[in-house]
C-alpha cells in the first residue's frame, strides 16, 4: 500500500486508502489524455496553417528579390567588378576630448 505522509496534530503518519490511491491515478490519467488531445487537435490545425504562411512569405519575397534585380537561385552571387574599378569608403576620424562641448 502506499504510504503518504500526511503529518498531523499529533505527528502520526498516516496512509492514504487503495480507493483513493486508484481515483488519484484515474483523474491523473484522464487529465493526462484530454491535454495530449487538446495539443494534437492544435497542432493538426496550426501545422497547416504555419506551412501556408510560409510558403506565401518565401513566394513574396522571392518576388521582391526578382523586382531588386537579384536572381533568387543565387542571391549572393554579386554583381561583376569592372576591370581597374576600385571602391574604397572614405571616413573622417577626430578624437573627442574629455570635456568637449557637443557639436550640434
Amino acid at each position: 500500500m502506499i504510504r503518504v505522509n500526511l503529518l498531523g496534530l499529533n505527528g502520526r503518519v498516516r496512509t492514504m486508502p487503495r480507493w483513493a490511491t486508484w481515483l488519484a491515478m484515474a483523474a491523473s490519467f484522464v487529465v493526462g489524455v484530454a491535454l495530449f488531445l487538446v495539443a494534437a487537435s492544435l497542432a493538426l490545425i496550426l501545422i497547416p496553417v504555419v506551412a501556408v504562411a510560409g510558403a506565401i512569405a518565401v513566394w513574396r519575397f522571392k518576388a521582391k528579390l526578382k523586382a531588386a534585380g537579384i536572381d533568387p537561385a543565387d542571391p549572393f552571387a554579386g554583381q561583376p567588378q569592372q576591370a581597374g574599378r576600385v571602391e574604397v569608403i572614405d571616413a573622417e576620424y577626430r578624437i573627442i576630448e574629455p570635456g568637449e562641448p557637443p557639436r550640434r
